[in-house]
């Protein structure tokens, strides 16, 4: 009995949402590099060809995301090249890894047990709503110094910016960008004041950081924060929910995690490979390139497709199986500088690769592995309530459950 050739309707179908990696799995193999008629699009499947994209700057471009995130927060080094995005980067990445990021670890202790505390009475709690969605938010707020009554607000900021993105929204595209004009209109003073009055806040370092002698104007920081307040959250976000759904589903290695709070970093790097919160980064090719024998012309919208590269039986054994054991993972780490490691390892793409690598990657690590171990201290024999339905719904190229409802005991 034939197979029938792989088609765009196949991509795009409820069968390849709810489940889209049987489908991927047949790209990999017969269509690798596949041309998506409806989107007009490339789809990258396999993950040598994912890496050599991430890797190439010479003849791809980012300045797609100015169609969908410059439509809203205005111009941000995502969608910069070459030496305009290195220096914009130089100015913010060094408050976001390393000992300059350590100040900021009491906000996530913080900001975790206080939701926490909020969690209702009964047996049962809706983690996504009452934790995952919240946490992120929370952070950034006041690591950039706000004023922490107005947690709501930022929330609904960022919710509405959130959905701004989709591309084919008008509607929602309109309030994403007044959402975004309002948080800019909110810290416009605040960024002022801190020009002439520095404190020991997010928005005091981003303004009176430089690179080379230059810094970054208003319009960029206010674009900055936007940028900061959805990649942060939504990554973040939808992280937790997936680690704590699969841990959820795999009750022996969720006992695991409850005995040794550490493993939760193995945790956190499985769940970036097997269901990473983000399907995928787009690339505009400014040049011909090819990939598996395949050219694609120049002046063509690319999709790397991380979610199933990261799922690559060539790369990763038994790969739709969740294993926080695994020993051809890189395990606890984020390798923002290569795939290849030692001992048969490979890197998760679940951050992208190379100088467009997130920025927020060790603060999306930490929320998720602080805020995982008070959950834990907190609620005694986590299990999935009764009827909890633990569906992954994909929506605008992310992927993640509605909810996380959790059934527990107060110790």
């Amino acid at each position: 009995m034939s197979v029938s050739a792989i088609t765009s309707e196949m991509l795009h179908s409820k069968e390849h949402l709810l489940d889209p990696y049987p489908l991927w799995e047949r790209m990999r193999h017969e269509k690798p590099v596949f041309f998506d008629e409806i989107t007009k699009t490339w789809v990258l499947t396999r993950y040598s060809d994912c890496v050599e994209a991430f890797a190439n700057y010479k003849d791809f471009s980012n300045r797609l995301y100015r169609d969908t995130l410059g439509v809203v927060f205005g111009p941000t080094m995502l969608d910069k090249d070459g030496s305009e995005h290195v220096m914009h980067r130089k100015i913010v990445a060094p408050e976001f890894v390393g000992k300059r990021f350590e100040p900021y670890y009491k906000a996530i202790d913080r900001n975790a047990l206080d939701l926490i505390r909020k969690f209702p009475e009964g047996p049962v709690v809706d983690l996504v709503d009452a934790f995952t969605t919240r946490l992120p938010v929370n952070v950034i707020v006041d690591m950039l110094g706000m004023d922490q009554s107005d947690h709501d607000r930022f929330h609904e900021w960022y919710t509405t910016m959130m959905a701004g993105l989709a591309r084919f929204s008008s509607e929602k595209q309109k309030l994403g960008i007044l959402a975004h004009e309002q948080l800019a209109e909110y810290v416009e003073p605040i960024i002022e004041d801190r020009r002439s009055c520095p404190m020991e806040d997010l928005i005091s370092k981003i303004v009176h950081a430089e690179a080379s002698g230059q810094r970054l104007t208003l319009t960029e920081i206010q674009a900055f924060i936007s940028l900061l307040l959805v990649a942060g959250g939504e990554t973040t976000d939808k992280g937790i929910a997936n680690m704590w759904t699969q841990l959820l589903l795999h009750p022996e290695q969720l006992d695991a995690v409850l005995e040794n709070h550490d493993l939760f970093d193995c945790a956190f790097s499985e769940m970036m490979r097997h269901s990473p919160p983000v399907l995928g980064q787009l690339r505009y090719s400014v040049n011909d390139v090819t990939f598996s024998g395949v050219t694609i012309p120049a002046n063509q919208i690319v999709y790397i497709q991380l979610a199933s590269a990261n799922n690559d039986e060539t790369i990763f054994k038994d790969p739709r199986v969740f294993n926080i054991g695994r020993d051809d993972l890189h395990l606890s780490k984020e390798r923002k500088s290569g795939h290849h490691g030692t001992e048969g390892r490979y890197g998760h793409l679940g951050f992208g690769l190379g100088k467009h690598f997130c920025l927020g990657y060790e603060m999306a690590r930490l929320e998720a592995v602080i805020g995982s171990s008070h959950l834990s201290n907190f609620m005694k024999n986590p299990r999935l309530a009764a009827g909890a339905d633990t569906t992954f719904i994909t929506k605008n190229a992310t992927r993640s459950p509605l909810k996380v409802l959790i059934e527990y005991e107060r110790p």
